[in-house]
């Protein structure tokens, strides 16, 4: 099965089980950029739920392809993203153990587009999660196609089916392919201030439960045909 999804700025514990279930994983990083989404910006559990932690765009990015929306860099929002992780998670039981894994995205490497740091940010939780799905970057591919039928046509990738999240299921019918959705239904876990927020970045999990982390989002996700879930 192929999943084919916009990639997100260190996306969510859904998008990780996403990964982990799909033979294939393609980051459709040709989609328009959408504002109001996880595509420039994450959800970190602080004292008091949550917080975004936001990537600023230069000029007006709403509808360009996300591989060609350039990122701000006229502030330090490196450096405050980077705060806003210590703050919030530098006393979990997990966050040294993959700090040095983690922190050169924010100190060491440099991001000329949207699509070149959300794409790192999903290599890289999905290198913390070990998960070994092939990852492939849509504008990589041949003629940088830019919809889900464009994308499986340039891949060859007859008779494969398509596995998606719900959001996105009616759209992935759309292609006439055998669609499967992923139902991802994560109780709640301990993190590391009271309460439990949903929704938050991958990491929250990854800091508070280190390796065992990755074998509950996988366990909270189980794949079901399209027709069954309406």
């Amino acid at each position: 099965m192929i999943a084919i999804r916009p990639p997100e700025y260190f996306p969510r514990s859904a998008y990780i089980s996403l990964m982990q279930h799909a033979d294939h994983f393609v980051l459709a990083d040709t989609f328009q950029y959408s504002r109001q989404s996880f595509q420039n910006r994450s959800k970190l559990r602080n004292p008091n739920g949550w917080q975004w932690i936001t990537v600023p765009l230069q000029g007006y990015a709403y509808g360009e392809p996300i591989h060609r929306v350039k990122i701000d860099h006229d502030n330090r929002w490196k450096e405050r993203h980077w705060r806003s992780f210590m703050y919030n998670y530098r006393s979990t039981m997990y966050f040294e153990y993959y700090e040095d894994r983690f922190r050169p995205m924010f100190d060491e490497e440099e991001w000329p587009t949207l699509a070149d740091l959300t794409c790192r940010s999903v290599e890289v939780e999905a290198k913390l999660m070990q998960i070994d799905t092939p990852i492939i970057r849509a504008s990589e591919l041949n003629g940088a196609p830019a919809s889900v039928d464009d994308i499986l046509a340039t891949m060859d990738a007859e008779g494969e089916s398509l596995l998606c999240l719900p959001d996105t299921a009616a759209v992935n019918a759309k292609t006439g392919r055998d669609v499967h959705v992923l139902q991802f239904d994560l109780e709640p876990y301990r993190q590391n201030f009271e309460g439990f927020e949903a929704e938050m970045s991958a990491m929250d999990f990854a800091f508070n439960y280190g390796p065992d982390a990755a074998v509950r989002i996988a366990d909270a996700g189980t794949i079901q045909p399209y027709a069954d879930t309406a």
